[in-house]
């Protein structure tokens, strides 16, 4: 489920919006509210969310300066502004900031609930799509033209480098991703160092690695139940590898971020 929160200081639009909503539908659920910008940002230390609809105009933190904190500290959450102003001005300082999408009060009246939350969840999808791929790119195809590999064979790993980032919570081993992307294990172990830039190994790690660092800075849980999360059931085996990529323990790393 794609978990949601739904940030206004009128808290009767507030509830009422999230009653009318058809959440489920869409394989949203909303897991927290608040009336204002400094109360969503302390909910959002200690839970973890995917879709953050504020909105603008509010006391003690406006939506705005809300959304400017959570693209600097929680860079995976997707954000949807909900207004009941044609504030123009906002909307476009909203957008700049890497909204989605926005939504007001005529919206609301006149479209169907269902067709807001498809647009949003195939928004938050092509986010998702164009982020990975970015991250991915950059390992695999700077020198896409002059590499010795065909393009099938780079669509080969293209393919096992999705499954990485699909599935790194589970236990990921080559001789099974090679068979998955139709490679033999050791042309598939020199064809992923050499495009991805990374031993196979090293890329997974790197991948869980790097989730474990998102969750250390964005939430409140233990070390423990991120080590699951990153795909280390062994949390002493996590601390380590952790401190081999970044220098730091877990812990450390959590109170630098602070």
């Amino acid at each position: 489920m794609i978990k949601v929160m739904v940030v206004d200081d009128d808290h009767l639009v507030r509830k009422g919006f999230i009653a009318m909503m058809p959440w489920r539908e869409h394989n949203l659920e909303v897991v927290g509210e608040a009336g204002n910008g400094k109360k969503a940002l302390e909910f959002l230390e200690n839970n973890q969310v995917d879709l953050l609809i504020t909105d603008l105009a509010m006391p003690v933190m406006s939506g705005i300066d809300l959304m400017r904190c959570v693209k600097e500290r929680y860079r995976d959450i997707s954000m949807v502004v909900l207004t009941f102003h044609q504030d123009f001005e906002l909307i476009q300082e909203a957008l700049r900031l890497g909204a989605l999408d926005y939504m007001t009060k005529v919206e609301l009246e006149h479209e169907q609930m269902d067709e807001i939350l498809r647009r949003i969840v195939e928004k938050m999808q092509e986010q998702h799509v164009r982020t990975r791929e970015t991250k991915v790119e950059n390992h695999l195809f700077a020198e896409e033209d002059e590499g010795p590999y065909s393009p099938e064979v780079k669509a080969s790993i293209w393919k096992a480098v999705d499954i990485i980032h699909q599935e790194f919570q589970n236990e990921l081993l080559l001789p099974d991703i090679a068979k998955r992307v139709n490679m033999s294990r050791s042309y598939f172990s020199r064809c992923f160092r050499d495009i991805a830039g990374k031993t196979f190994n090293d890329f997974i790690r790197e991948v869980r690695v790097n989730h474990a660092k998102d969750l250390l800075s964005q939430t409140g849980k233990t070390i423990g139940w991120i080590a699951t999360q990153a795909g280390y059931p062994n949390e002493k085996y996590f601390g380590k590898v952790f401190r081999e990529l970044t220098g730091m323990l877990p812990g450390e790393f959590r109170k630098s971020q602070r």
